[in-house]
């Protein structure tokens, strides 16, 4: 049998679909397993075990009618017997439809329906977005301490050899940024976090986020801190993230590619977002405050709540 998966649009949200793609190869361990994703979020699936075909939806191939359809139809020649939709587009079930797939399975929203074979409902409550794709195979619940990215020999020789290059030693991974600027962490709060530490910190990062980087490395230049935005790709960092001490997170994908790939991981939440999309991984703690002022959904307050001793409280716990 072969089995498709839409794959969601985004690192942090394709990371939590890792657990679906490793539940549906235990549920049908003799069927060909073929992801369909962006190319922004392919890194996170390379060398996979468990998917036998991963298809990358180049860049510019992703919008308009015309490129919708020739998508679709270029599906047709895998057969296709079971599709899954892991996003919610309308777009996804329209190539679902064309890919000629004898069933067709996902959420019934946006309208997508009528390009639906199979529509399991939604939850009623808000449940995490992990378990969320899951109930579209009718499970609950999944093993946080299985492996879900992996690495060839080669490529973490490539990331030792690096970070000897870059003369670090049990260096700390700092993602301060976000995809939505709402999340991305406050400098002076960053400041507050780190002061007098002796730690090495590396920030990650895309280069239109460099100089923010080096904002931050100008307001603690007492602290020993690189910046590496924007000078490796998606699939180097994360090579170079997997030999971190440990990394301080906002609500980033990249927070949820060090949880998932089990670095010890500090993720900091607000408007309560970390019920839905907190990391997954056994070695991960989220600082979550906006209990205090819901429904404000603006993370301002809850953010900047976040103190010093509860950053150091959580080290000790996650390393521990």
């Amino acid at each position: 049998m072969n089995i498709a998966i839409y794959s969601p649009n985004w690192v942090g949200d394709a990371a939590l679909s890792l657990p679906f793609i490793s539940n549906i190869k235990l549920k049908h361990p003799d069927s060909k397993i073929i992801v369909l994703c962006k190319k922004w979020v392919s890194s996170v699936y390379l060398n996979h075990p468990d998917i036998d075909d991963l298809i990358v939806i180049p860049r510019g191939k992703n919008i308009g009618v015309i490129n919708t359809l020739s998508t679709g139809f270029s599906l047709r020649n895998l057969n296709i017997d079971v599709f899954y939709s892991l996003t919610d587009s309308f777009r996804s079930s329209i190539i679902m439809w064309l890919s000629g797939a004898i069933k067709r399975i996902g959420f019934n929203i946006q309208g997508r329906g009528l390009f639906l074979t199979h529509k399991p409902e939604l939850p009623l409550k808000k449940v995490h977005r992990s378990l969320k794709y899951l109930r579209l195979i009718n499970r609950t619940k999944f093993d946080s301490n299985g492996e879900f990215i992996f690495f060839t020999d080669k490529e973490l020789l490539w990331g030792k050899n690096e970070v000897k290059n870059l003369e670090l030693k049990d260096f700390v991974a700092l993602f301060p940024f976000s995809i939505a600027a709402a999340r991305t962490l406050p400098h002076e709060k960053i400041s507050e976090w780190i002061n007098e530490s002796n730690e090495n910190y590396l920030i990650f990062g895309s280069d239109k986020e460099s100089e923010e980087a080096e904002k931050i490395i100008k307001n603690n230049n007492d602290v020993s801190i690189t910046s590496l935005c924007g000078k490796y790709s998606l699939r180097e960092s994360m090579i170079l993230i997997s030999l971190c001490k440990y990394a301080l997170a906002t609500d980033s994908g990249l927070g949820h590619i060090s949880s998932i790939i089990g670095v010890p991981t500090i993720s900091f939440f607000g408007a309560n977002r970390s019920i839905v999309t907190g990391p997954i991984g056994e070695y991960s703690i989220s600082i979550d405050k906006s209990h205090r002022c819901k429904p404000c959904r603006k993370n301002i307050c809850c953010l900047r709540s976040i103190t010093k001793a509860d950053v150091n409280s959580s080290i000790i716990k996650v390393l521990s």
